[in-house]
């Protein structure tokens, strides 16, 4: 997730830093080399030896759905985050897949006063981690299955309410292929996907993450930014594969500007 989010960033013209382990093997080494070719800064990628690398199977149905075989060897993340040093960030993007490493950037953004955001795919379980996210981030992006599962709340708007309660960060649900809603000032807010062919939705939330996170940290507001990740995860959607169809800048500019000709007015 981090790592497509990285290379997405790097694809639309920000400059990425991805912060994890992987294991000290040939898929770690080629994962390292292809994160390379993206421009996505490695130094603060842990190499943890006598470990396998994480990987996983998707399989991809006609409609575009896909599901995912994940392995992620039990130990990866049970250890500390490398220290981060005080190089420039404009935004800190995280999911909740290494506690340490979690904490670690979050509070790098907070000293730095920088957009945090946290894409939150599944119910957080362990209660230091749920604390440090709540406490510290500013943009908590649950997926739907997440935020019910996390407030027990069958409608999106009541569980966006509920977590609201519990931070004072923005916070926002995605919704596939019916949107993203969000809460501003209490008032629920939407914003309907773009209408696209879909061909595999593999990484398409990655890609939403990455280019919301870069969003922000150009300056955009809310609003914007879930309409520029919008259009980087649809022109994702159109492409066979997860990464190789992840878009440039260029593409997303020019994806933009066409649907602004074809509002009506």
């Amino acid at each position: 997730m981090a790592a497509n989010a990285a290379v997405t960033v790097s694809r639309l013209g920000g400059m990425s830093v991805l912060v994890s382990c992987i294991g000290d093997d040939a898929d770690g080494r080629a994962a390292l080399e292809g994160l390379a070719l993206e421009h996505v800064d490695t130094h603060f990628i842990r190499r943890v030896v006598a470990t396998t690398t994480p990987f996983s199977t998707v399989v991809v149905s006609a409609d575009g759905a896909r599901t995912v075989f994940n392995h992620t060897p039990p130990s990866l993340f049970d250890r500390p985050c490398l220290p981060l040093d005080g190089r420039r960030i404009d935004a800190v993007l995280t999911d909740c897949r290494w506690p340490a490493g979690t904490e670690a950037a979050l509070r790098l953004g907070r000293e730095h006063g920088v957009p945090c955001v946290v894409d939150i795919d599944r119910r957080i379980n362990d209660d230091v981690t749920r604390r440090a996210v709540f406490e510290l981030g500013t943009h908590l992006v649950f997926s739907e299955d997440a935020l019910r599962e996390s407030t027990g709340c069958p409608s999106s708007a009541d569980g966006l309410l509920s977590i609201a309660r519990e931070t004072g960060a923005h916070v926002a649900v995605t919704l596939g292929g019916r949107g993203v809603e969000w809460l501003d000032g209490g008032v629920l807010n939407s914003l309907d996907a773009f209408a696209v062919d879909v061909v595999d939705t593999t990484a398409a939330g990655d890609v939403f993450h990455g280019a919301f996170a870069l969003a922000l940290a150009e300056g955009l507001d809310e609003r914007e930014g879930f309409r520029f990740a919008a259009a980087a995860a649809a022109l994702k959607c159109i492409q066979l594969g997860a990464r190789v169809g992840i878009p440039d800048r260029r593409a997303v500019d020019d994806f933009l500007l066409g649907a602004m000709a074809v509002r009506p007015l």
